[in-house]
């Protein structure tokens, strides 16, 4: 897909020349200028032209990442070059008497090549003059690189800059970085950098018969006296145990008998009471 951007952008940049070549007469060629009027459809033709290759399609490839539209636009700018870079050196074998004849091919297809690239640009010499339009297409190539790496140079650094904003760490009064002295003989301490937003640490709960940390001989680290548990005297203390009097202990057992308990048992026989003899068998 990205090889597309450039195959479009390439062809429908030399479509839009041979437009101009095969409506109108060539205005621009490699040995004269063949003055004509220009009409109003070719000059809005001309001008729209003019602002989508030099101005409009950079931008737009160097503001969307679209290499392959710049690379597009930029080979074709080097097409409207390749005349100007050829001919000249060819002028004269061209001019010799026992000229080749790939040699003429090759010329003609150059100055083809180069009226090509001129016919858009033909109708802005009345309002930029013939040297200035006749220049314009060899500023196709210089122009797309020139915007995309600007524009990438300047992403580059915005993105940067801000990194280097949202990093907490770079975040530090400078104002009191500057007043620090570092050659006086007392040292001051230095700012910490500021952190952004806000920390909360838990507390932590130190055991006082830990072992402490080993440290460098080199090192002079201030020791602190260590806190230790106060222990209570033993006259304090409270003692707890067995009471030591028996009378103060609750004996728990069956309970005593009693004057006030009432004793059941049989009943005594009694002078009232009419006793029965014993009834005889039947003879």
């Amino acid at each position: 897909m990205r090889r597309d951007y450039f195959t479009c952008v390439f062809l429908a940049c030399i479509c839009a020349s041979l437009f101009f070549v095969c409506f109108l007469p060539l205005y621009f060629t490699y040995d004269m200028i063949i003055p004509r009027e220009f009409g109003t459809v070719e000059k809005i033709s001309g001008w729209a032209f003019a602002l989508s290759v030099l101005l409009i399609i950079p931008v737009y490839a160097a503001y969307k990442k679209k290499f392959w539209i710049t690379a597009g636009l930029a080979v074709y700018g080097a097409v409207c070059l390749l005349p100007t870079w050829i001919l000249p050196g060819m002028a004269e074998k061209l001019g010799a008497e026992d000229v080749d004849i790939f040699t003429v091919v090759e010329g003609f297809i150059l100055k083809a090549i180069y009226g090509m690239a001129e016919a858009p640009f033909a109708s802005l010499s009345g309002v930029l003059g013939d040297d200035r339009a006749r220049m314009l297409p060899m500023r196709i190539l210089p122009v797309s690189l020139i915007v995309y790496a600007t524009f990438q140079v300047y992403r580059f650094y915005r993105d940067a800059y801000v990194a280097e904003q949202l990093d907490p760490a770079s975040v530090v009064d400078q104002t009191a970085k500057e007043n620090i002295d570092f050659t006086s003989p007392e040292k001051k301490e230095q700012p910490k950098p500021e952190v952004l937003g806000t920390v909360i640490s838990a507390p932590a709960r130190q055991n006082p018969r830990a072992a402490r940390p080993t440290r460098s001989p080199n090192v002079n680290v201030p020791e602190y006296p260590s806190k230790e548990i106060p222990q209570q005297k033993k006259e304090e203390a409270i003692q707890l145990g067995a009471p030591k009097k028996q009378e103060e202990v609750i004996q728990l057992g069956a309970p005593k008998p009693k004057d006030d308990v009432i004793q059941l048992g049989a009943p005594k026989p009694k002078d009232d009471v009419i006793q029965l003899p014993p009834r005889m068998p039947d003879a």
